[in-house]
């Protein structure tokens, strides 16, 4: 790379050092592969190390995510009156040194049942506050990139984050293969280290500005945020979706279905759950690259119906007896799908939402996500012990196409048009 010349102007010179989006690229970056590790790892230490129950495995997988269910309207509010480098430097350090932990267990074969759910619950309680102080940053730092000039829109800023995160969990979800042969203690305390470093890379993005002084009430401000979603034709939709999202999919698929798929129908491990992780999110990194390449969509809530349907659709045909290279492509198919639904959804939400009360929008609209999944996980894990995972696969695909219909039918979703491509 070049060097800067002394005679350029002080904007121009700045951008030839990393910029506040790369800083912000790498804190996303750091927290995806740990969350991809943990995708593979913590499964199957339940599944395979300790040999629990559907249902078992259902009530761990939904401490990942109940701390959110409470935490996110308020850290939404913190979100936009701390500061967001110290929120996440110091939430990434709380879920690495909880991830070293577990590493320490596992080397000293001391690991139970309840350290993990304690891991579960400190960890997703780390990621209730890192959440809002992520997402809110990027409207913030891509207007700190545009004035270093260069032109980055929203939507591309947003479909470049997810880039990044599709590719980091897949790198972390990939080296979740190598427990086959490790074992996850030396993983987890891999995964600790990620953490910690995508805490300290916080640290080298731009201060951002946070309200006046003399802000609202914080129960004030949490009731504003909630009004604001529910009032909006674009923002509730996508909300509504995201909760369908988090209690039938994630909840129930990813969580539940899919890893007591591998060990008793596949009668597979370690690497066959991490090879299904990594095919789905390469689904969704492909449809993402797609996505940046493309002029921004006219019409994306029609675009995320049609998307979303597919990717109901793709996950019902699990219910099939697939052989495992058929299975590994119809997993395929739903990334390439749940990968446009995602960017597309955020996108809308962070358009609509008013400027000031971003963080607190995102929170909601995150909750509708999280907070679904505690109740799909501890649902589905007892479905699955009742049905067994093919055709309890059924239920989540024709639920979000259920709720599909319920929301083209009572919203004008299809019609929403973009007033402002920038």
């Amino acid at each position: 790379m070049p060097e800067p010349r002394p005679d350029l102007p002080a904007v121009e010179r700045r951008a030839f050092r990393p910029g506040p989006f790369w800083a912000y690229m790498a804190v996303v970056a750091a927290w995806f592969a740990s969350f991809g590790l943990q995708t593979t790892l913590f499964p199957g230490v339940i599944n395979f190390t300790l040999a629990e129950s559907p249902a078992r495995l259902g009530i761990a997988q939904a401490a990942l995510t109940a701390p959110m269910l409470f935490l996110l309207p308020l850290t939404g509010v913190l979100a936009e009156r701390a500061d967001r480098r110290t929120l996440l430097l110091v939430f990434h350090c709380v879920a690495g040194c909880s991830a070293g932990v577990m590493s320490a267990l596992l080397f000293a074969g001391m690991l139970s049942y309840e350290a993990l759910v304690v891991y579960a619950l400190v960890v997703g309680s780390a990621g209730a506050f890192v959440m809002p102080a992520r997402d809110s940053a990027i409207n913030g730092v891509t207007r700190v990139t545009q004035r270093l000039g260069n032109p980055l829109s929203l939507q591309r800023a947003i479909v470049f984050a997810s880039l990044v995160q599709f590719g980091a969990q897949i790198t972390g979800m990939g080296a979740g293969f190598l427990a086959s042969y490790t074992g996850p203690a030396p993983l987890f305390a891999v995964q600790a280290l990620i953490l910690i470093a995508g805490g300290a890379m916080a640290l080298s993005m731009p201060r951002l500005p946070r309200p006046r002084e003399h802000a609202e009430p914080v129960l004030t401000a949490l009731l504003t945020g909630l009004r604001t979603v529910i009032s909006s034709p674009v923002i509730w939709p996508m909300t509504l979706i995201m909760i369908a999202v988090g209690a039938l999919v994630v909840g129930g698929g990813f969580f539940v279905i899919i890893p007591v798929l591998v060990r008793d129908i596949y009668l597979a491990g370690y690497d066959v759950l991490a090879g299904m992780m990594v095919t789905f999110w390469v689904g969704a990194l492909f449809s993402n690259i797609i996505l940046a390449r493309l002029p921004l969509i006219e019409r994306p809530g029609r675009t995320l119906m049609v998307v979303q349907a597919a990717a109901a659709l793709a996950l019902g045909c699990i219910a099939l007896p697939l052989p495992l290279p058929v299975l590994f492509l119809t997993i395929f198919v739903w990334g390439l799908a749940g990968g446009v639904a995602m960017s597309l959804s955020r996108a809308l939400v962070q358009e609509n939402a008013p400027r000031r009360q971003i963080a607190r929008v995102m929170s909601v609209y995150q909750l509708g996500l999280f907070g679904g999944m505690p109740a799909g996980a501890v649902i589905m894990g007892y479905v699955v012990e009742w049905m067994g995972p093919r055709d309890a696969a059924l239920i989540p695909a024709g639920g979000i196409l259920a709720v599909l219909i319920v929301i083209v039918l009572t919203t004008p979703i299809l019609s929403v048009r973009r007033a402002d491509p920038s």
